[in-house]
């Protein structure tokens, strides 16, 4: 069966495309409902294969949520909310890491098998995200604790280099114990290390929508300034409201650009280095 059809003029300039993010780097938050769809996650990983094999340097921060819900599920626990965010007790944990270790272990034997120099990172020894426990302010301000939660505070992935690092959301506590990351916060904390030229996170949602039901009224650039505006008159809410914040942290660590695609649809990845433009959001400062 003949492929598609793609004229020498097409090619061309999309070479041009890809060879101006030549030697940058490149995070891409993998996860959410992007995870859940085999085809999604499929294109996902092929295109990190292209783009590496074209010489960017990317690298793979992934959660798993939905798949750690359902360990947990079959294990007869149930999820703890503290503060509307999920408490992290040891038997919580366990799960966490193992369903984390698995998952890392299978996108980095499948880009493998793409033909990529992948790296997978479920190791205390090598583990290269360092964190301590995440305390949230309550009332009276006394601390809420979140049991076994953390936030990044050092990076230790080497300068880019050509095998993808395949990076979970976790840290190694200063006490030398896992930690339960946010994954959108975890890429984050990776892009601002790097310096990263793009922080890409791949949701299950367009991007910001002016109109949360109407998914033509993506809202393709913002700076950081709009981007609080809409947050404070309620345009951006929900659980946008912290893939937004990410982004914001992303950019405020040091990387040039935050994008918000939809996971969902095959090679969404691949469009942003392929076309002037592409469908999702791009955060910039």
């Amino acid at each position: 069966m003949a492929g598609p059809s793609v004229s020498a003029e097409a090619f061309a300039a999309a070479v041009e495309r890809v060879a101006a993010h030549h030697d940058k780097t490149v995070v891409v938050k993998l996860g959410g409902s992007a995870m859940e769809d085999p085809a999604a996650t499929d294109a996902c990983l092929k295109s990190v294969a292209i783009l590496n094999r074209l010489d960017l340097s990317v690298v793979l921060v992934h959660g798993g949520g939905k798949p750690i819900d359902r360990a947990m599920a079959d294990a007869g626990l149930t999820p703890k909310k503290v503060a509307g965010r999920r408490y992290t007790d040891d038997a919580t944990l366990e799960i966490v890491v193992r369903v984390l270790g698995e998952l890392n272990r299978g996108i980095a034997s499948r880009l493998t098998a793409l033909g990529v120099g992948a790296v997978a990172h479920t190791a205390a020894g090598t583990f290269p995200l360092v964190g301590e426990r995440l305390l949230l302010p309550g009332l009276d301000l006394q601390p809420v604790d979140l049991g076994r939660v953390g936030r990044v505070i050092e990076v230790r992935l080497p300068a880019p280099r050509k095998d993808v690092p395949v990076v979970p959301s976790l840290a190694l506590g200063t006490d030398g114990g896992w930690l339960n990351v946010n994954a959108d916060t975890a890429a984050s904390a990776v892009a601002g290390a790097l310096k990263a030229d793009k922080a890409i996170f791949l949701t299950d949602t367009p991007g910001v929508l002016r109109d949360r039901a109407n998914p033509a009224s993506l809202i393709p650039k913002l700076t950081e300034a709009e981007c609080r505006e809409l947050i404070a008159s309620g345009v951006i809410d929900g659980g946008m409201v912290p893939k937004v914040e990410a982004c914001f942290e992303a950019l405020e660590a040091g990387a040039n650009s935050a994008l918000i695609l939809d996971g969902r649809v095959p090679y969404s990845l691949l469009d942003v280095f392929l076309h002037d433009t592409f469908t999702g959001t791009e955060i910039t400062r």
